[in-house]
């Protein structure tokens, strides 16, 4: 390098260094993209960047992160580990840099983005310990593309950082998934199902909508443990988790709040719309014909705010109360305000 390089190199260094700070500090997955491409771009001025997820014995990359031009593009994009420059760079774990002169440019062309656009690319392995955590893609398209060779070591020296950042904000999403997460059937928890029913509740308030619950049960569930044994009962209750799953919405959130009982929150729905879904839910689960003899039930309590409560406890309370007297008028029912 001459001095001038050496020196832009040495401060591009020291930005780096700068940078660490406020990426690893970042709490979500989203957020710490977000920084690393602020910080990058600061260093090292690019058009578009992309980050791509490599998992363990995936036939494809995946794109977690991308901004600049062709964020759609680039998003639906799956490069395959044969045959694509990221799938080179992840199996060889080296840096790939093309200029626009280079041929083998256009044999690694994104999808959807012009094919006759001047840009230069850089694709460096995320390596995290002894493994390769995806690549991260580094573009300057249009004029002047290119790339010095002193920004390419400092993308490089940069990608030691990002990789590090994306693999310690993946296991604290995991670890945080994993507490608001059911063991065994994979749905949301207790502790989840009170925290969103209160951002749930908060926000209807502010926008001045409704948001409805059902607590539901799984009728006669113990004679199932104590008949068969708790392998067949933990059975049933991720079969009645899934019939919960494939007929609620998009936007609803099914918790499992107990041994055998479960929630739904619905945000901004009505008390017509909740009826019409609880009565859905206990015709489903009769469909689904579960358990040893095919003849589990569902009993379901509604309650829809702020009519009927504007806490979690009383709307929790309004909710339960009709879940006992469904209970109580002979099981395999919807008790609603109606």
């Amino acid at each position: 390098m001459q001095h001038g390089d050496d020196t832009r190199f040495t401060r591009g260094l020291e930005s780096i260094i700068d940078a660490a700070a406020s990426i690893l500090a970042e709490g979500s997955l989203e957020s710490t993209f977000d920084e690393m491409a602020r910080a990058l771009d600061a260093i090292v001025p690019f058009t578009s960047l992309a980050v791509y997820s490599a998992q363990e014995h995936a036939e494809v990359l995946v794109p977690v992160f991308a901004v600049g031009r062709y964020v759609d593009e680039t998003l639906a994009a799956r490069p395959p580990i044969d045959g694509s420059l990221a799938g080179r760079v992840v199996t060889t774990r080296m840096l790939v840099h093309l200029e626009p002169s280079s041929p083998r440019l256009g044999i690694y062309q994104v999808p959807g983005t012009p094919q006759d656009e001047p840009e230069a690319l850089v694709c460096t392995p995320l390596i995290a310990g002894a493994h390769v955590v995806g690549t991260l893609n580094v573009w300057r398209e249009g004029g002047p593309a290119s790339f010095a060779a002193e920004e390419v070591q400092l993308i490089q020296r940069f990608a030691t950082l990002a990789a590090l950042a994306y693999d310690n904000a993946r296991q604290r999403e995991r670890l945080s998934a994993q507490a608001r997460t059911d063991e065994l059937t994979g749905l949301f928890n207790r502790r989840h199902f009170h925290e969103r029913m209160g951002t749930e509740l908060a926000r209807a308030r502010r926008v001045h909508e409704p948001v409805a619950l059902l607590l539901l049960d799984v009728d006669d569930f113990k004679a199932v443990n104590d008949g068969h044994g708790h392998p067949v009962g933990d059975t049933v209750l991720c079969d009645f988790s899934d019939v919960l799953r494939s007929e609620v919405r998009g936007a609803d959130i099914v918790c499992r709040t107990g041994g055998e009982e479960f929630a739904v929150i619905l945000p901004g729905t009505d008390e017509t719309e909740a009826i019409r879904a609880a009565h859905r839910l206990v015709d489903a689960v009769r469909r689904a014909r579960l358990g040893p003899t095919g003849e589990l039930t569902t009993s379901v309590g509604l309650a829809v705010a702020p009519a009927e409560g504007d806490t979690v406890a009383t709307l929790f309370r309004a909710a339960d109360d009709r879940l006992l007297a469904a209970k109580a008028q002979g099981k395999d029912r919807a008790v609603t305000g109606r």
